[in-house]
């Protein structure tokens, strides 16, 4: 299973403020300052097990604690037997009435990136007490995803039995696979200071889209070829295609066409004729190479190449094109999609995973395009930059007969000048596709 990609730091990386802030649902691993167990441990049980204000009490017990054992010239054992009290009732009630009973979650398997995914929950009390003062969070979530609202979803007074259906929200800021642990219900009866919680763990996959934005226009550079079948070839279900008449039958006609009504009023075989149609078939190349190394500029420049990939997908899907997709880092992926053969949901599955690459991908897409390369007729290349590699490549294509779109998505370090060259149609920077790009 693809890793889910790291949050990209915009400030020094040894700096503990340019890292993801740690969430009550957040999970430590991966975090510089969480290597060990240990720290893990205690960073959970500050967060997970103390509420916000007992976080504020626990540093006044401490200040007690080390100033009693230093020294006896204040009473300060008083006050300290206090706070211990308060500590004490606060764990009893809370172990007391811990949150038991069953939870059922409904929430879709995809989302997109930067939008909020709705998680609905169940709960019905199935312990001798009543339940007061609990919420239902999502339990440590992956960097990347934060749940919305941060203190999770209230929970009313439950009593024994009864059941009370809540909503809550989850961000996810960055496109991948992720695979979510569960959920867990908490609560912090009496005082307010201490959390007591049961884990729901129901570990389940959630694929994060790229984000993009829908294209109104493009324009596609048609080759020599064209797709022949129509919509009878680029469909299981069997889409019928323009019927122009009825003909007597020839050896090597299908079966099924023949038109048996016609045959048995003139006594000879007839079979219904059919119009053949023609459908582009376009292939669409995104460029994963991102060298080791390489400044954030360039990782930024890949992921908006994914997403305007994502935008060409969608808009060949609207206009009905049969798609081939080709990508390679570091695995190839190639999936070829039409009416009925894939829906964009699965092209956008590709890019939801599709990680960098360290290595030049065109070796790798080469022999596989080369395969199919007879039956394309337009060819839209994603390119994050403009090489004598890529440039070799593209008129390789053109040599061939088949119609290129190059795109060049622009980080102000390309190794060529993209837009000087007559083989490039598109460039664009990252300031425009951060604006949104609606024609191409």
């Amino acid at each position: 299973m693809p890793a889910p990609p790291k949050p990209r730091l915009t400030r020094d990386a040894n700096s503990f403020m340019s890292f993801p802030s740690m969430s009550a649902t957040a999970d430590t691993r991966g975090h510089p300052m969480f290597r060990s167990v240990v720290m893990r441990f205690v960073w959970r049980a500050y967060v997970w097990r103390l509420t916000q204000a007992g976080r504020w009490l626990v540093w006044p017990t401490l200040g007690f604690l080390m100033y009693t054992s230093a020294s006896l010239e204040f009473q300060t054992f008083i006050p300290l037997s206090y706070v211990f009290g308060v500590w004490l009732v606060a764990l009893i009630f809370g172990i007391y009435y811990c949150p038991k009973g069953a939870l059922t979650v409904h929430q879709a398997d995809r989302v997109c990136a930067g939008e909020l995914l709705p998680v609905d929950f169940e709960f019905e009390n199935q312990s001798g007490r009543a339940l007061r003062d609990a919420a239902v969070l999502a339990h440590r979530l992956p960097p990347g995803i934060d749940v919305v609202p941060d203190e999770g979803a209230a929970l009313p007074l439950l009593r024994k039995g009864e059941k009370h259906r809540v909503r809550l929200a989850l961000k996810c800021q960055y496109r991948g696979e992720y695979v979510l642990q569960g959920h867990r219900v908490e609560t912090d009866f009496p005082f307010g200071i201490f959390r007591t919680y049961r884990i729901f763990s129901r570990p389940r996959s959630l694929l994060v889209y790229p984000r993009f934005h829908p294209l109104t226009r493009m324009e596609l550079a048609s080759g020599r070829r064209y797709q022949p079948g129509g919509v009878a070839l680029a469909s299981v279900l069997g889409d019928s295609v323009d019927f122009v008449g009825n003909r007597e039958y020839r050896e090597g006609d299908n079966i099924r066409d023949i038109d048996w009504h016609a045959t048995a009023r003139l006594n000879t075989p007839i079979v219904r004729e059919y119009k053949e149609e023609y459908l582009l078939r376009v292939a669409v190349i995104l460029d994963t190479h991102v060298p080791k190394k390489a400044p954030v500029l360039r990782a930024e420049a890949f992921e908006h190449a994914v997403s305007l990939s994502a935008a060409v997908g969608d808009y060949l899907a609207r206009q009905e094109y049969i798609v081939d997709l080709f990508a390679a880092g570091p695995n190839l992926y190639h999936l070829m999609a039409g009416r009925s053969l894939a829906y964009l949901d699965q092209i956008l599955d590709i890019l939801a995973c599709v990680k960098e690459n360290p290595d030049e991908p065109f070796a790798t897409i080469e022999p596989e395009l080369s395969e199919t390369l007879s039956r394309i007729s337009s060819v839209i290349c994603v390119f994050i930059d403009w090489t004598e590699t890529r440039r070799e490549f593209v008129q390789k294509l053109l040599n061939q007969g088949v119609g290129v779109k190059v795109i060049v998505v622009d980080d102000g370090r390309n190794t060529l000048k993209p837009a000087l060259d007559p083989l490039v149609g598109t460039v664009l920077t990252l300031a425009d596709l951060e604006l949104g790009v609606a024609e191409l």
